[in-house]
């Protein structure tokens, strides 16, 4: 009867089991499943993404056929896509964009760039260009920008009419290159309100003198304005009526000086020579 009994038992241990199986399957399969579709889903999108991103780097559908600039003026289309690299049949999924722009940017003229693609077959590139305001000697000759940025050399194929900026050494500009900028940036506010008084033909300003915290202005005829520190547009604006007096008398001047720290609002004037004067004959 004893032996009986143990079998009766595993009997009865067996079938517990089983049902604790089936209730865990009941109760966890649908999440399991669930798992096991993710997954199954997840290395299908996987496979899918690398299959197409190997036909879309090898298919002939998305080769460069067109590049197009716009904000071009100094800089050539020719010259940037030397610069690039670009060059038609190149996949459009394989460019490397930031690089196209870093390399772009190594043309003197180009101040910003941004290379943006659209597909299937084509890149736009937009410039931004250096806007040249004035000269400025830095040991050699450079443009500058209207930040005060020295961009670029001067070459003669440039071009360029603008004022001259001087009394800045290169090795200020080398030591404290920001400070050195504003200063230059100074001398550009001053150039922009002096031509704003819409000067005359001789009186088109030639130099920008950089004294220390000073300004000089010198014209095209040799005419020197010393405008000495702050206050620019005040000093322009007084300068222009002592101006007109002068024309009103018939007189010239050689250098009208507006830096009377002690009075700012006097003005000091050296009149030129007559002509019979500085050519050494007579009147009568």
């Amino acid at each position: 009867m004893a032996f009986g009994k143990s079998k009766n038992r595993r009997r009865v241990d067996t079938a517990q089991k089983k049902a604790a199986v089936t209730s865990a399957v009941r109760a966890h399969g649908p999440s399991t499943a669930k798992g096991l579709l993710a997954a199954a889903i997840t290395a299908g999108l996987i496979w899918g993404g690398v299959e197409l991103r190997a036909w879309a780097l090898s298919s002939p559908r998305f080769q460069l056929q067109e590049v197009s600039f716009t904000g071009l003026s100094r800089a050539s289309r020719a010259e940037l896509v030397r610069l690039s690299g670009l060059a038609p049949g190149q996949n459009l999924f394989a460019l490397d964009v930031p690089a196209l722009e870093k390399a772009m940017l190594q043309h003197p003229w180009v101040r910003g760039v941004e290379v943006t693609r659209h597909f299937p077959a084509s890149v736009a590139v937009q410039v931004v260009e250096h806007t040249p305001e004035a000269l400025v000697v830095l040991g050699d000759l450079y443009v500058l920008d209207g930040e005060g940025e020295p961009f670029k050399r001067v070459t003669p194929g440039d071009g360029l009419d603008l004022p001259l900026v001087t009394g800045v050494e290169r090795d200020a500009y080398v030591k404290d290159p920001a400070e050195v900028r504003a200063r230059l940036r100074a001398a550009l506010e001053v150039a922009r309100s002096y031509a704003a008084l819409k000067p005359g033909r001789h009186e088109r300003l030639s130099e920008v003198r950089v004294e220390g915290a000073s300004l000089a202005l010198v014209t095209v005829a040799g005419q020197e304005v010393r405008l000495g520190e702050g206050a620019a547009e005040a000093k322009l604006s007084r300068l222009a009526r002592v101006r007109r007096e002068l024309s009103e008398r018939g007189l010239a001047a050689d250098v009208i000086h507006l830096d009377n720290r002690a009075r700012p609002g006097w003005v000091a004037v050296k009149l030129s020579s007559p002509v019979s004067e500085r050519s050494g004959s007579s009147t009568q």
